[in-house]
């Protein structure tokens, strides 16, 4: 009996060594199995929403105990400085992109997970809209062109000797498994041949080539029609060493130069973006389950925020907050109930209304990013302006009576700073007496001096007070 207790003992003991052994591939080993279960959870999940997350998780779990990655930008920089330092972060090699992630903005007192989130959707946009770098062709430096639905990687030489793709696809995969937004818009053909996908059966069209010189010559030799400038045709086969057009290549020539202008040109592009996308750890799900791709590269109009997607996830107030240095007052006044029902409305009624763009900038502000949380947060409150605690997912709105009182106090300045203007302005027949003392105020006609100040005057009080 006591032999058994000793090895027990000696066994415990031994593990307890090899758990405190640095070796990192023993501990991902022992993670692995250990949740063995999650991990097969998110190969059998049916919905791929649920899979990506719980593959993210297990993910990122695993090297919850590695050295964290820092990402810190200073607001205060112009853009250029800015795009440098993302472009920089995931320019290096080497990196666990796995790595728990720490975000700061220098220049603003913002943090948690907040700034994690406004980075996140930083990257996307920035992937999106071009960054601010001179890589020798323009200011302004784009890693895709084209249509929407249908980008494809630039053939800048430039942008692949930076290694500008294998940065992009770290930024993508890197922002998914941290929850952020996804990378709409690229084309069909692009992902079917990143993901191995056949020539032969690559979904092309002439959307796909954002050169729109090769687009008219490709689309010259479409149908019988008599071409209009034969060497244009020749120019290209030349230049691509591919058979000159004759009477019986003309539908397959055509096929061909479009292969070649959107994938056989792009070949090392896509070769390096995908690279930077195995690095992120990404690739064992995007491989294991295709059904995650579209969420991952899904096309503009779904990637698109919708006002009922947002309504869906609020939370409404019932009562107007009160907030003190270290405590909260829930306030039921009756008049403060019709208070709220009023503010609710009248955010509802804006949500209803939006464009797509004026959502995306209200969830920017609320959340961080683009992305809706499942529940977020309305609340009413005693303050001039709206505030969000991202990290939170709260956003608050002032009372009428705050939102009132702000605005009187600024009209009464505003009259005041004016009507001096005002009477020496008349005789020009510009400006007159009085005309500064509607709620609305149109700021156009004002003098310059007082732009800033009329233009907070155009919030419309009646919004507010009529609901």
């Amino acid at each position: 009996m006591e032999g058994t207790e000793e090895t027990t003992i000696s066994s415990l003991f031994l593990f307890y060594l090899i758990f405190l052994h640095k070796s990192r591939s023993f501990r991902l080993h022992l993670c692995t199995n250990t949740c063995f279960g999650a991990v097969s959870e998110w190969r059998t999940a049916s919905d791929p929403k649920k899979a990506s997350w719980l593959f993210s998780q297990d993910l990122l779990y695993s090297d919850r105990e590695s050295n964290s990655l820092f990402l810190s930008m200073d607001i205060r920089k112009d853009k250029e400085e800015q795009d440098q330092t993302l472009v920089k972060f995931y320019k290096r090699d080497n990196v666990r992109w796995t790595s728990p992630l720490l975000c700061k903005l220098q220049g603003d007192v913002a943090t948690g997970s907040g700034v994690d989130r406004h980075m996140m959707s930083t990257v996307i946009f920035k992937l999106m809209s071009g960054f601010h770098i001179n890589l020798g062709s323009a200011a302004i430096t784009k890693v895709f062109e084209g249509e929407p639905d249908h980008l494809t990687p630039s053939v800048s030489d430039g942008l692949l000797d930076n290694v500008m793709f294998a940065v992009a696809g770290r930024m993508i995969g890197h922002t998914f498994l941290h929850g952020g937004p996804s990378f709409p818009g690229l084309s069909p053909a692009i992902v079917h041949i990143l993901f191995g996908g056949s020539l032969e059966t690559t979904p092309l069209t002439l959307q796909d080539c954002p050169d729109l010189d090769i687009r008219d010559t490709v689309k010259m030799l479409e149908g019988d029609a008599k071409l209009k400038d034969i060497d244009a045709v020749h120019q290209l086969c030349l230049s691509w060493e591919l058979p000159a057009l004759n009477a019986t290549n003309r539908k397959w020539l055509s096929e061909k130069l479009l292969l070649h202008a959107v994938i056989e040109r792009t070949r090392p592009q896509i070769n390096q973006f995908q690279k930077g996308l195995k690095e992120t750890g990404l690739w064992s799900l995007l491989i294991h389950r295709r059904d995650v791709i579209p969420i991952l590269f899904p096309r503009e109009s779904e990637a698109q925020v919708t006002p009922q997607m947002i309504l869906d996830c609020i939370i409404w107030p019932s009562s107007i907050t009160f907030i003190f240095e270290s405590y909260r007052v829930e306030d039921d006044d009756e008049s403060d109930v019709v208070d709220v029902c009023r503010v609710s409305g009248f955010l509802k009624t804006f949500i209803e209304n939006a464009s797509p763009a004026e959502l995306k900038s209200l969830m920017k502000f609320w959340m961080g990013w683009e992305v809706p949380a499942t529940e977020m947060r309305v609340e009413i409150v005693e303050a001039p302006l709206p505030t969000a605690l991202t990290c939170f997912e709260n956003l608050r709105l002032p009372s009428v009576r705050a939102c009132v009182r702000a605005c009187v106090r600024a009209c009464v300045r505003a009259c005041v700073r004016a009507c001096v203007r005002a009477w020496k302005h008349n005789a020009m027949g510009r400006w007159g007496p009085g005309t500064i003392s509607r709620y609305e105020i149109d700021s156009v006609n004002a003098p310059p001096a007082d732009q800033s100040e009329l233009c907070v005057l155009s919030l419309k009080l009646s919004s507010y007070i009529t609901g």
